[in-house]
């Protein structure tokens, strides 16, 4: 099935200046002290404008709207995501850390790869190995030269060919290239750009005190009035939990250790220092 699916990327992504959208399915533990993985789907969109990392939730999003005029759907949460101009070696970051705003960063995040003569075949592609250290990590990348796109998914960049399998040496996060499409001329990214056009500007100095402030009171957006919870209405938390108004204090306590818990991200020396 590999590579019935990868053989299709043939006729589609040898044209650079075409719009291509590459999907990665992406495992990764969330807690590095539980044994429970998340799998979930992401797109790495390339366009002769940008490159776009997204969870493919956004996708189904705007596939629901452009089907029947409604936005919203059981599994539907707002995440991060990435955006990369073209011709800018800087990316932007959206940052969603629970609240009810997005938070902007912009860095510029190269990997130093080391090319190695290791080969092997992914799907019905030559792949060869290379390796880095980055964002605390030490990283294991199998790239083809086949599809000359300089990029994968999250900010992992600057192989001469796109990276189709990528994972750290504690296999804490897997990445593997399962699929891709032609992204439509008249395609828009509605659900993102809504997020973009409200997103604020920090750095990572202030956005690990946003978070340190989440921390201490996680639902202070609903407790202060920015978030309405309607008289008789619950809150929807990611993980199933469902709660009252009544019951968002007492609540506050198991929101801290799931916070503390869930602090694993992929750059792990970005991750928050909880006290």
């Amino acid at each position: 099935m590999m590579k019935n699916l990868l053989f299709i990327l043939l006729g589609t992504v040898f044209c650079y200046s075409q719009s291509n959208r590459f999907i990665y399915e992406v495992i990764s533990k969330k807690d590095s002290t539980s044994e429970n993985l998340t799998e979930e789907n992401f797109n790495l969109d390339t366009t002769p404008d940008d490159i776009a990392y997204y969870n493919r939730l956004y996708y189904i999003n705007d596939s629901l709207y452009n089907a029947n005029g409604q936005y919203g759907f059981k599994d539907y949460k707002l995440t991060s995501f990435i955006i990369k101009k073209k011709n800018n070696n800087s990316y932007q970051n959206y940052e969603y850390i629970g609240d009810v705003n997005f938070y902007k960063i912009t860095e510029k995040a190269g990997q130093n790869w080391k090319i190695s003569d290791s080969t092997k075949t992914f799907g019905s592609y030559p792949v060869q190995k290379a390796v880095t250290e980055f964002g605390g990590r030490s990283w294991v990348a199998w790239f083809t030269q086949d599809i000359p796109i300089p990029y994968g998914p999250y900010k992992f960049n600057g192989l001469p060919g796109l990276i189709m399998e990528l994972y750290d040496s504690k296999k804490e996060y897997y990445f593997k290239l399962i699929r891709s499409e032609k992204i439509p001329e008249d395609y828009k990214r509605v659900t993102l750009q809504n997020s973009i056009s409200r997103a604020i500007t920090v750095d990572y100095t202030k956005l690990n005190k946003l978070k340190l402030e989440l921390y201490d009171n996680p639902f202070k957006y609903i407790m202060n009035g920015r978030l309405t919870l309607p008289e008789g209405k619950k809150l929807l938390l990611d993980d199933g939990t469902v709660l009252s108004k009544e019951q968002l204090k007492p609540a506050e306590a198991n929101e801290r250790k799931k916070l503390k818990a869930f602090n694993n991200p992929i750059e792990l020396d970005k991750a928050v220092q909880y006290p």
